[in-house]
């Protein structure tokens, strides 16, 4: 008999079950709306809200398509992106984080309040990424993005800086990234220890729970199903985490990638995912294995 069993500490997080949740209230009165960029980096679920009546537009779209509501999803916009809306006639449905809605203004707080001559924002995160953009359009793009140690060359250590975080980046790599500028900034003759800069870790406590929680998940069964779509910074991170724990890991992001063949000789199977992954998918994604684990 196997042991297959569903990580409960897995499921949306907090910011993208809240934007789903107003997606579906609004869907269920009727009324057209907009989905500016895809509402959680899982393509299963926005067909499924597309298929409810949800319109997914890009920020090219946004100043073309007929005036109505248009939802905003949990990562947050940048300042010109409610300017271009509100322009076009849009009605704005907000559904930023609000986390990611305090992190935008404490960014912009700092920003504005700092002597910009002697200081320096930096942002541990993607640039790319859709919540960085939404935190860099805060200050007008006055702010270096550092995604890894590798990109510390770039601040100007003669700068005190001013250190947050995108709200879904791995805790461990914002360490790391600490200690890089601390020995960064010490080359400068400018600079005196203890004065170096003001690290505010902004990684939301969900995701600092994740990790551990998963470890411990995935250390209690022989194989891991991950479920993310593969365009989920977070999900491949923590796919990459899950792995390191349980070398037996494979990342999918239906049930149509399920490959039988892993299941032979295995005792127990575990199903975990991203923040982005709902508990509904993991929970198709237990029917499926069993339906192929007794075939």
């Amino acid at each position: 008999m196997r042991k297959i069993e569903v990580d409960s500490g897995a499921g949306f997080c907090f910011g993208v079950d809240q934007v789903i949740k107003t997606a579906e209230a609004h869907l269920r009165e009727g009324n057209p709306l907009y989905g500016l960029g895809e509402m959680v980096h899982n393509s299963q679920e926005v067909l499924r809200l597309e298929a409810l009546g949800l319109r997914t537009i890009d920020h090219s779209e946004l100043s073309e398509v007929k005036p109505g509501r248009v939802l905003l999803r949990a990562h947050g916009e940048p300042p010109a992106t409610y300017r271009l809306a509100r322009e076009h006639g849009m009605e704005i449905i907000d559904g930023t984080c609000p986390i990611v809605a305090r992190l935008q203004t404490k960014i912009k707080e700092v920003y504005w309040a700092m002597d910009r001559d002697t200081h320096q924002l930096v942002i541990f995160g993607k640039s790319d990424h859709p919540e960085t953009i939404g935190l860099m359009g805060q200050v007008n793009g006055d702010v270096t993005v550092v995604s890894s140690v590798k990109d510390i060359p770039a601040i100007d250590p003669s700068k005190k800086v001013l250190l947050f975080s995108q709200t879904t980046m791995d805790p461990d790599l914002y360490k790391e990234v600490e200690e890089g500028l601390k020995a960064h900034l010490n080359q400068s003759a400018n600079q005196q220890e203890g004065d170096l800069f003001q690290s505010d870790c902004t990684i939301c406590g969900q995701m600092k729970r994740r990790k551990p929680g998963l470890a411990a998940f995935a250390m209690d069964y022989e194989l891991i199903l991950f479920v993310s779509g593969k365009n989920s910074s977070n999900g491949k991170m923590l796919f990459e985490f899950c792995r390191s724990v349980n070398p037996l890991t494979h990342w999918i992001s239906s049930i149509n990638e399920i490959d039988p063949t892993w299941f032979k000789d295995v005792k127990s199977i575990g199903i975990s995912g991203a923040t982005s992954t709902s508990m509904d998918q993991l929970q198709a994604v237990k029917e499926q294995v069993k339906k192929l684990a007794l075939s």
